[in-house]
């Protein structure tokens, strides 16, 4: 079975197509079609529930507009950037750093750097083999405005940061017991240099994330690895191997145990959305490519018409996003572990009520309310209070058997779009025998269950079909109906988007009570009673209807 062109498919059956189309598209936008979206919402649904069937995950759901001050604290605002080169002739734009990539280079992230090797290996315009002009930096955070004078608000590059920032509230959720994990599914948003190849590199992408909280004293997961799927394990220092996560574990390959356990989960929903995994690899990050805030990064990469590509990154980011928040806002953002009980001197500082109310007795309710908020001044009128001077320290002899410490996470990032890329490229094939192309994936992510087909339009074939596709709807069930073109012509259509069941209405079925069933992949038929069509459905729909 040969591979076919995905995009002039998906496309034309409405998988997905370039957004904003009839005004000659964006690069890097994209949107999902009738059945690109159901395919989606089965995809995202299936990913939901392999996390949340652990029992210690929680769903989340922030906000895409973010707040500056996240972005600063994050390590976005001043390092999320790329290196451009812009085409002197052409004016075409191009990532410095994959143009070097391309010549079997491996970059390092310097701009000067960069500027020199582009220099050395004589790279040109693949447009039109123009010179390049000197190597610019470009932020990749598109900022929102909010107003005359106010700080400009930014879109999500990631989805990550609006768990960390609510570590607290998961915390208190999970009766503050680690570890536990906290899930989200939405957009992200980056101002890509070149977008290309359709689904590849957007700059509106979907993700589903998942951050997990540890002891840093006990970092592992409440499951073992898993030893069922095996698949190629590439490690920074060159060394190969085919094994599963529990053995790359076992051998110290891959050090951190719930990296190992995410690994595992992801081959499981890989395998379950039609991946094929003898496809899939993992690959460890070098020193060099390490995002800021990780100190270990193994991204699951897929082999496609594109070559290999990174469709999900399990990244260690040890304590850098709570500290980093922590620091910045002042907050607790702490988990606290049990200790043996000791006697220490505590100090703090309190309100001294009556030095406010001997000083300042009309500002005094305004004063204990700025201090009660943690300001250190307040401005009234034209004068500038120094709240510290209303404060004293007192020590306190207490007994502590708890402490405080900044959690460690482990981050398994999916993006969706690739996913979607990944699961059409290693289904999407044309029949040896007639050249149709066909959509073979797994029926639990099949667009509908089955699609209604009335032989011909006329007489009571229509009626019957009506009846059957208003009766399987009734049932729960996702159905199409089509009277459409020749009956050879609609299967075709519906092998193309992975409909596994086409159900036909003949006169037969007008005598008999009974229809056919096609299948996709076989193309065999087979009839049925209409009574027993539900059963039948029922025992592969992706909600298992049986009544």
């Amino acid at each position: 079975m040969k591979s076919v062109d995905q995009e002039e498919v998906a496309r034309r059956r409405g998988i997905y197509f370039q957004g904003f189309g009839i005004y000659g598209g964006i690069s890097g936008l994209y949107d999902y079609g009738p059945y690109g979206s159901r395919i989606k919402d089965k995809v995202v649904r299936i990913w939901k529930e392999a996390m949340l069937g652990e029992g210690n995950i929680a769903e989340f759901d922030g906000t895409s507009i973010t707040h500056p001050q996240v972005l600063k604290a994050s390590g976005h605002y001043d390092r999320f950037f790329d290196f451009l080169v812009e085409c002197t002739k052409c004016h075409s734009k191009y990532r410095a750093d994959d143009l070097i990539e391309k010549k079997g280079v491996t970059a390092i992230l310097d701009k000067q750097w960069i500027q020199n090797k582009l220099e050395e290996l004589k790279i040109r315009c693949e447009k039109c083999q123009g010179e390049f002009g000197d190597v610019k930096i470009q932020k990749l955070m598109f900022p929102v405005e909010q107003g005359q004078d106010l700080e400009p608000l930014y879109l999500r590059p990631e989805t990550a940061q609006g768990m960390f920032i609510n570590f607290k509230e998961y915390y208190r959720f999970f009766r503050e017991k680690l570890p536990f994990a906290i899930i989200t599914v939405g957009r992200g948003y980056r101002n890509e240099i070149s977008p290309r190849r359709a689904l590849y590199r957007l700059r509106e992408f979907n993700m589903m994330e998942c951050e997990s909280f540890f002891d840093p004293r006990n970092e592992k997961w409440i499951h073992e690895p898993e030893n069922t799927h095996s698949v190629t394990f590439l490690a920074n220092d060159g060394k190969e191997i085919k094994a599963t996560p529990e053995e790359v574990y076992e051998k110290r390959i891959v050090k951190s145990h719930p990296m190992a356990y995410f690994m595992g989960l992801a081959l499981k929903f890989y395998s379950d959305v039609g991946i094929d995994l003898t496809r899939i690899r993992f690959r460890q990050h070098r020193k060099e490519e390490l995002s800021h805030y990780s100190s270990d990064t193994w991204d699951a990469e897929a082999l496609t018409d594109l070559g290999w590509v990174e469709i999900t990154g399990i990244a260690h980011r040890g304590t850098y996003d709570l500290s980093s928040h922590i620091n910045s806002s002042g907050k607790d953002l702490y988990a606290q572990r049990v200790i043996p009980k000791k006697e220490e001197i505590q100090k703090k500082r309190v309100i001294d009520y009556q030095k406010i109310k001997s000083e300042s007795l009309e500002n005094s309710a305004k004063i204990i309310e700025a201090i009660k908020e943690g300001k250190s001044d307040l401005i009234i009128g034209k004068d500038k209070i120094d709240l510290t001077r209303f404060t004293v320290e007192e020590e306190e002899k207490v007994v502590v058997d708890r402490e405080d410490f900044i959690p460690t996470v482990i981050e398994p990032a999916f993006g969706f779009d690739r996913i979607m890329y990944t699961i059409l490229d290693h289904n999407l094939l044309s029949r040896e025998d007639s050249g149709y192309v066909w959509l073979k994936i797994p029926y639990s992510v099949s667009p509908y269950d089955a699609v209604i087909l009335p032989l011909m339009n006329k007489d009571e074939l229509g009626s019957k079909a009506s009846s059957i596709f208003e009766g399987l709807l009734r049932r729960k069930f996702s159905v199409l109906y089509d009277d459409s073109g020749s009956i050879g012509k609609r299967y075709s259509r519906y092998d193309e988007v992975g409909i596994l069941y086409c159900i036909t209405i003949d006169y037969d079925s007008l005598k008999n009570g009974d229809v056919t069933i096609r299948h996709r992949d076989t193309r065999e038929q087979i009839r049925i009673k209409v009574e027993e069509i539900p059963d039948y459905l029922g025992k592969n729909t992706w909600n298992g209807k049986t009544s």
